[in-house]
């Protein structure tokens, strides 16, 4: 990538036309306001009696006034070629969101399309663990979601497999695959999320990635604290695993980090500063995605 800080997949390129047809059947649907709000309840896993067990939040959670927002369910997200699946027992299933956050993650799920190799096609399911769960927090008003696996489809019906499921694959055959492309779907979680929860964080997330809104979800708004230990988790984890360069996974910025982070920054095209700067952050997420999933090489 040169010095541009995003990639923008030209508007009707040949996975755009084959998904036109979904996204004019979903696009009114998907963007419901707190008019249409439901008085939904927690999603319950297909045969269950109750929403799925919701993971702690971060540790580094800033506060944050929660409150009543529109709720919506979906099987889909955001076009209804990407339907959204229970993780735990494999079968298609219904999440409820507020209505902002879903939209976001819609965003996000626009993001990993543009940005994965053509011969991918789409993603065409996402599993997950929850949404909405009654409780207090991010999950409580359904501003949070926790992804176990992303399964994307071409126009032959090959499949690849972005996997959260550490917990899964950690002492596999295909191991090292599994780890390049999590830490970079990490990376395209945090390009949009503030609050990016990953295995490094603690066991409580080796079956998923947890994302939620609770400071910002928006590519705009997206940049680096290196206070914060998830964040810094991603940073390291990209640097040592995307870009092979050895980087402790120990969730303290320090100069190693610095350094190995400013070099590939530099190999992607930013001329100078370094990750701290939100601009160069967000080349770096971007850059740290396509390398993962093969889009690119740099």
């Amino acid at each position: 990538m040169s010095g541009s800080e995003e990639f923008i997949r030209p508007a009707m390129s040949r996975r755009n036309l084959l998904l036109a047809g979904t996204a004019g059947v979903a696009g009114a649907a998907g963007l419901i306001h707190s008019s249409q709000a439901l008085a939904a309840g927690p999603s319950a896993p297909p045969g269950g009696t109750s929403a799925p067990p919701a993971p702690s939040e971060p540790l580094d959670l800033e506060p944050s006034e929660v409150s009543a927002m529109a709720l919506i369910t979906r099987d889909y997200l955001g076009t209804t070629g990407c339907k959204l699946y229970y993780e735990p027992s494999g079968n298609p299933n219904s999440f409820t969101f507020n209505d902002t956050f879903y939209n976001q993650l819609s965003s996000w799920k626009n993001f990993i399309y543009n940005n994965a190799p053509d011969s991918w096609g789409w993603p065409s399911r996402i599993y997950s663990y929850g949404a909405y769960v009654d409780k207090p927090g991010m999950h409580g008003s359904g501003r949070a979601f926790d992804i176990g696996k992303i399964v994307y489809k071409n126009s032959s019906g090959t499949t690849h497999t972005i996997s959260m499921r550490y917990d899964v694959w950690h002492g596999g055959s295909n191991a090292a695959l599994y780890r390049r492309r999590y830490w970079g779907a990490a990376a395209s979680f945090a390009r949009r999320f503030r609050h990016v929860i990953t295995y490094a964080d603690n066991s409580t997330h080796h079956n998923h990635i947890h994302a939620d809104n609770a400071i910002y979800g928006s590519t705009t708004d997206c940049y680096y604290s290196t206070g914060s230990t998830s964040q810094t988790y991603i940073v390291q984890g990209c640097c040592r695993v995307v870009w092979g360069l050895g980087t402790a996974l120990d969730g303290d910025y320090g100069p190693e980090t610095e350094r190995h982070s400013t070099q590939v920054l530099r190999r992607i095209g930013r001329s100078s500063g370094n990750i701290t700067n939100k601009y160069n952050f967000r080349a770096f997420l971007t850059a740290s995605f396509r390398k993962a999933v093969g889009t690119q090489s740099y």
